[in-house]
């Protein structure tokens, strides 16, 4: 595949990824007001709480999902239709047994709900029978390995993610509409859960028709399985990456649950808000990641070392000002927008959203670097990483809770990325992905470096954000947006002009606007 094509498919799925995001985003905070407004925060907080408990849950998915489409990387660029089919079958039986596994779990975690909720016997009172809503919650989840979801892969890995994003977009639509209307006429929550449980299956099924329409010939019957070696190999393989996942869920989903168990649903449903303009903009930005991620294993895999090297130091540059931006942003307009949304009573304040900021811009250092570890095909070299970062997060995270509340948990998150991710990450990926050519010094000297020059633009935006429009409500939140947008991305060019990863994505943005136009 061409640099050109690579670039070309990258576009498309980045404009389509990126724009279904923006308006799913709208979505949710219109449906998210609608929600409070109608049911109250406690709702908010069971809403967050079993959101989590669940996605621990789907560690049972052991990396499958990620080893599975590196497999299909090399047999779909060498037109291997009867491989494709091979790795396809053994997708769909992987994904039953999950599908199995996850609900034969929740199902053991039904008596431990009195445990995980601190409040639990008030919400009789409130008319939420928890088991009920725990078991709708539940099904979402299973409901995301069944009817067909494993063909939505092959687009994935075929760069047709943006497919994916057109259906997950007109779904999100419908969904959110149906469910605002039955929140201001019904007011019930059962109803609400069990339409997103429908939608959920109906966006499986819609991708799974437009795949096999798409690619015929890699749904007819195929009687040849993977071999033993194989199978042996990939369970290899998962069983690190499930470290990973591990790592990953145990960090995003423990939060809820120690808020939940040691200071109440209350203050669950308070973060749960911050959470959202987190998970919103992490998962924008992680859409335009995952837009990339097939031309780039094309790329790590036709390259020589000093290229993909090269292109490792480009995306960190690349990272830097996305998530840089991101993170200035929420430190900058979190409270604004929460106060202007939702009120004062929402508003945690004494710096939280700054923490909120700090652990943004460290995950999308991190996520730079699982990406080059699963393009690179890296998983077994580091499996004992998540664990030290799993260890770390859950004794910080409530050693901290009791000292300092909610702002505990954030710190916790931030200790464990700092002490696992970015101390053994880094020279995992120059010993094996570069062969030891270059050091991991010169990467911890430019992230460090480039979060030196974010505080400082930071600070000096969140001076200019105070002087210019404050307290002028959807106007402020508005005009400090549009001014964090503009001055961040636009100080970092200015400041690293002359290096080769910004001269390179200057050449690659130049060539892409003048296709354009």
């Amino acid at each position: 595949m061409s640099g050109f094509s690579r670039t070309k498919n990258s576009v498309i799925n980045i404009i389509t990824g990126a724009g279904g995001q923006t308006f799913t985003l709208f979505l949710r905070f219109v449906t998210r007001t609608v929600f409070i407004h109608t049911l109250g925060k406690e709702y908010l907080g069971i809403d967050g709480l079993f959101s989590n408990i669940l996605t621990m849950l789907t560690l049972t998915e052991l990396g499958f999902d990620t080893a599975l489409n590196f497999k299909l990387y090399k047999p779909l660029a060498e037109r291997d239709d009867k491989r494709v089919r091979i790795i396809l079958v053994f997708y769909r039986q992987i994904y039953s047994i999950i599908g199995v596994v996850i609900f034969a779990l929740g199902i053991l975690v039904i008596p431990l709900l009195p445990v995980l909720i601190k409040d639990y016997d008030s919400l009789a009172y409130l008319g939420i029978n928890a088991v009920v809503l725990f078991l709708l919650y539940l099904l979402q989840t299973v409901s995301t390995y069944l009817f067909f979801a494993y063909r939505r892969a092959i687009l994935k890995a075929d760069q047709k993610n943006y497919i994916i994003d057109v259906v997950d977009l007109a779904v999100a639509v419908v969904s959110n509409i149906v469910q605002i209307l039955i929140l201001l006429f019904s007011g019930s929550f059962i109803v609400y859960t069990i339409v997103v449980l429908a939608f959920y299956i109906v966006k499986n099924l819609i991708s799974s028709v437009i795949a096999k329409k798409i690619y015929p010939q890699f749904f007819s019957p195929e009687e040849e399985r993977l071999s033993k070696n194989e199978i042996a190999g990939l369970f290899k393989d998962c069983m690190a990456l499930f470290g990973f996942r591990t790592n990953y869920v145990i960090l995003k989903a423990t939060d809820n649950i120690v808020l939940s168990s040691f200071i109440g649903l209350g203050i669950v449903g308070i973060y749960s808000n911050y959470l959202l303009i987190y998970n919103t903009i992490s998962n924008f930005l992680r859409k335009i990641y995952d837009s990339v991620k097939a031309s780039l294993g094309n790329y790590f895999a036709t390259e020589t070392i000093e290229k993909q090297y090269s292109m490792f130091k480009t995306l960190n540059f690349i990272t830097t000002l996305s998530y840089g931006t991101a993170a200035v942003g929420v430190a900058v307009c979190a409270d604004e927008l929460i106060r202007c949304w939702l009120g004062s009573d929402f508003v945690v304040g004494h710096y939280f959203s700054v923490l909120v900021a700090v652990e943004l811009l460290l995950s999308g250092y991190k996520r730079n670097l699982e990406q080059v570890r699963d393009l690179s095909g890296i998983f077994r070299q580091m499996w004992y990483r998540p664990i030290i970062s799993v260890i770390v997060n859950i004794f910080s995270s409530i050693l901290l809770v009791k000292i300092y509340g909610i702002h505990g948990v954030i710190m916790g998150t931030i200790i464990s990325d700092l002490a696992s991710s970015f101390a053994i990450d880094p020279r995992v990926i120059t010993r094996y992905s570069f062969q030891n050519i270059y050091s991991s010094g010169e990467y911890y000297f430019n992230t460090v470096r480039y979060i030196a020059t974010l505080a400082i633009i930071g600070m000096v935006v969140r001076r200019i954000c105070f002087l210019v429009l404050p307290n002028f409500g959807v106007i402020s939140v508005v005009i400090h947006i549009a001014i964090v947008s503009i001055v961040v991305p636009l100080s970092l060019v200015l400041l690293y002009w002359k290096t080769n990863e910004c001269k390179y994505l200057m050449t690659v943005a130049k060539r892409i606007l003048k296709k354009a136009f």
